[in-house]
């Protein structure tokens, strides 16, 4: 029973004896791990199960693992471990078999949804899971196996990137740790093979199923991670062969099937098939153009200044997220406010995804919208000589102080019909949608899984709606801008509650409103204005506000 202290002090036995004769603390920096020398011992899966009640209680983390990541994520074979759905364990002999890091990984990821499960709840409020200690196992196994890495050691590398921040590291950014590590697994996945298309391959169906949903889960980590990051992408793009995903990367054996009769047909063929990550997947193809196309380091230079070429580049790009939008599954397209999605398969984080990568390719438009230093020229490239106005502008720059040039636009604004008019609404539409988004999620939306990258998405929300009060090219653009940062801060204040991912978010926001924004950016005189005017209403207030206010 949960009550007894014998069973659940019994169940992380093994693990922790394994723990101490590490002899080391178990917060110490990952780099550690490089120098463990032959001296390192490689732990069982006894180590982790810790006997009989451990490995219930693992089979049950196994539960909560399919049920909240193996069905959004889809990196573990459900057929290998005879897993169907929501309430299918797999038995002890499956997991006696587990390699050890896998079954680490397993058990770390489920652990913060283990308030979802009756058992799991009442054993975790009296004895603490050694959570940390399972990740540091994982970090020890996967480095180690990469000298001659398997399937499962790519899996669990996977899960451990998106291992939870710890609650002190919510509010600051990811070190340069997580895209070395990205590095090496892709690395991994090359050196196994992974980039080439195993369907005429002669392998196990399950295994050639598994290997190309894991191709395709380590080119979304590759390329939201790079666009987000401004990183240069691990994965070239005439460098790998695997077609996309289809319902034939999701099927079941029979008996498997038989067992999940009793489900709604459409709904479990939608859930099991995976549509949501396939079309998730085709999703992160967008992602990858709209990286190469405008934020390359050649691309940024190229396009800095040139409004129309960016609009030429931006329009297709907008057209295919529009067309992927129109294909999405009919119970994530046509989402009911009064129905409650699955925790396991909520309805808003798709077309989150969709307006983030929305908010790039906007944030690409209206740079040139503004005046700015002529960027360095590009090595290998033939560059026409800066103009007068170019020139000009460098000159006052140096002989002025920068707050005492008005920043100006590049673009004429004064036509409302115009292009970039048009551009300016539309990004503001924009900002909109993600904002009112953000703030009717609910419960199912923030407590179920998040891809560990969705922090810098939060972030790069924040600045964009700052972007949008700094480059606001009128007053009433700018109290337009100004008014809608309230929500927004409202919105990661109260969500921030139930998902840490957007903490990052709102202290991105949260610093250069209590800083001030006229004493961290360099303003136009008619943004300043409408800063003003609000600390001045402000102030008249007598009630708190929740506005621009330091």
């Amino acid at each position: 029973m949960p009550g007894s202290g014998r069973e659940h002090v019994g169940g992380f036995r093994g693990l922790r004896e394994w723990g101490m004769s590490r002899k080391r603390d178990v917060t110490a920096s990952p780099v550690v791990v490089v120098l463990l020398g032959a001296s390192w011992e490689r732990p069982s899966t006894d180590d982790v199960l810790g006997g009989s009640v451990a490995g219930n209680v693992y089979m049950n983390m196994e539960n909560l693992c399919t049920y909240f990541i193996i069905l959004v994520f889809f990196i573990v074979s459900r057929s290998q471990f005879d897993l169907a759905a929501a309430g299918t364990v797999p038995d002890q002999s499956t997991v006696q078999r587990t390699p050890v890091c896998l079954l680490a990984a397993i058990y770390a990821s489920a652990q913060p949804f283990a308030k979802f499960d009756d058992y799991l709840c009442l054993l975790n409020a009296y004895t603490p899971p050694p959570t940390d200690l399972l990740w540091h196992m994982v970090l020890e196994l996967v480095l180690r196996e990469t000298h001659t890495p398997h399937l499962a050691t790519l899996q669990a590398g996977i899960l451990y990137l998106h291992r939870p921040v710890p609650a002190t590291e919510t509010m600051v950014a990811d070190s340069g740790f997580l895209w070395s590590w990205v590095g090496m697994l892709v690395g991994t996945a090359t050196s196994l093979g992974l980039q080439l298309d195993c369907r005429p391959m002669g392998l196990p169906l399950w295994e050639r199923r598994i290997r190309r949903r894991l191709w395709w889960a380590l080119y979304a980590e590759d390329k939201w991670r790079s666009l987000l990051m401004g990183r240069p992408s691990y994965i070239g793009t005439d460098e790998w062969d695997v077609s996309d995903l289809d319902d034939e990367d999701f099927t079941l054996s029979e008996s498997i099937c038989a067992a999940l009769q009793p489900l709604p047909t459409q709904v479990s063929r939608e859930v099991l098939c995976a549509q949501p990550f396939q079309q998730f997947t085709q999703l992160c193809r967008i992602a990858d153009e709209v990286q190469q196309s405008l934020y390359t380091l050649r691309a940024s230079q190229r396009l800095a200044s040139d409004f129309h070429g960016t609009l030429a580049i931006a329009g297709p790009l907008l057209q295919q997220l529009k067309e992927w939008s129109a294909h999405l599954p009919a119970h994530v397209s046509q989402h009911n406010p009064h129905t409650a999605p699955s925790i396991s398969s909520p309805v808003r984080r798709p077309h989150f995804a969709c307006s983030l990568l929305e908010i790039f390719i906007f944030r690409a438009l209206l740079q040139p919208m503004v005046r700015s230093a002529t960027p360095p020229p590009l090595r290998e490239e033939t560059r026409e000589p800066p103009g007068f106005t170019d020139e000009f502008t460098d000159l006052l720059a140096q002989l002025f102080e920068v707050d005492e040039i008005e920043p100006s636009l590049a673009i004429d604004l004064s036509d409302q019909n115009g292009m970039g008019s048009a551009v300016l609404r539309t990004a503001e539409s924009c900002a909109d949608n993600m904002v009112r988004m953000v703030s009717e999620m609910g419960s199912a939306d923030l407590s179920g899984f998040w891809h560990s990258w969705a922090r810098i998405a939060f972030a790069t929300v924040s600045n964009f709606l700052l972007l949008l009060v700094v480059q606001a090219p009128t007053k009433d653009h700018a109290l337009r801008a100004k008014a809608r940062l309230n929500p927004w801060r409202h919105a990661l204040r109260t969500q921030s509650s139930g998902c840490s991912m957007m903490n990052l978010g709102l202290i991105r926001l949260e610093g250069p409103l209590w800083a001030g924004l006229s004493s961290t950016y360099y303003l136009p005189r008619h943004v300043k204005d409408a800063l003003e005017g609000a600390e001045h209403s402000a102030e008249a207030t007598p009630v708190m506000s929740d506005g621009l206010l330091r």
